[in-house]
């Protein structure tokens, strides 16, 4: 059985077909600062499986298909319905904002020209670049830190997803002696860029000159 994990894509596509539709199941994220975010947390699962869908609808539902009567350790896991109705309204938007995401990221691929930030890498093929959705712009440089620093104090705000990798955290102890250098230097280096459907062009020239501008050092 293949699990999609869809939190961060919703909207994109691979040769063709809709992220979400790829897998057996795939889980969706509704987090407010998603592409699709409702009001307050909330998700969604996905299957074209029915037998799937009645587990999944019973683990949301306490492990319960029939009250009082539990069938598996389930939890309250419940989209509550004015959550739902906001992302509704919400989702006739979604293909245009992501449109303007992709216009941003465009803008930042083409114009970020600082030797020491490593930009996203991928195709610039129209069909490639039109699939993604560009949830986060995340660059890359060894002066994360004091770029960051930077930033703020130009104004801009910048985010870290994510400072400590897994295998270093203490949830996961016991894969704390595995070495992982790539990972270890991925999450000592990358940096999020401001990144919405409701950014200008203009705001983003004003990221790019000031990553331009940066000294590494001063």
């Amino acid at each position: 059985m293949i699990i999609e994990d869809n939190a961060q894509a919703i909207g994109a596509e691979w040769n063709g077909q809709k992220t979400g539709s790829l897998g057996d199941a795939a889980g969706f994220s509704f987090y407010p600062g998603k592409n699709l975010g409702a009001l307050g947390d909330g998700g969604a699962v996905t299957t074209n499986d029915d037998r799937l869908a009645a587990t999944i609808r019973s683990l949301a539902n306490y492990g319960s298909n029939k009250k009082y009567i539990n069938d598996f350790k389930g939890m309250n896991s419940r989209l509550d319905e004015l959550q739902a109705a906001f992302l509704s309204v919400k989702l006739k938007y979604l293909d245009a904002d992501n449109q303007k995401r992709r216009e941003i990221a465009r803008f930042y691929l083409e114009n970020i020209t600082h030797p020491e930030i490593t930009l996203p890498a991928i195709p610039a093929s129209a069909t490639v670049f039109g699939s993604h959705v560009w949830h986060l712009f995340v660059i890359r440089t060894a002066h994360r830190d004091k770029l960051q620093q930077y930033l703020t104090e130009q104004g801009i705000q910048t985010l870290i997803h994510y400072p400590v990798p897994p295998h270093r955290q203490q949830a996961y102890r016991e894969y704390r002696n595995l070495p992982l250098p790539v990972t270890e230097k991925i999450h000592h280096e990358v940096l999020s860029l401001p990144m919405s459907p409701v950014l200008t062009i203009e705001e983003a020239e004003t990221v790019v000159n000031a990553l331009n501008r940066f000294k590494t050092d001063s």
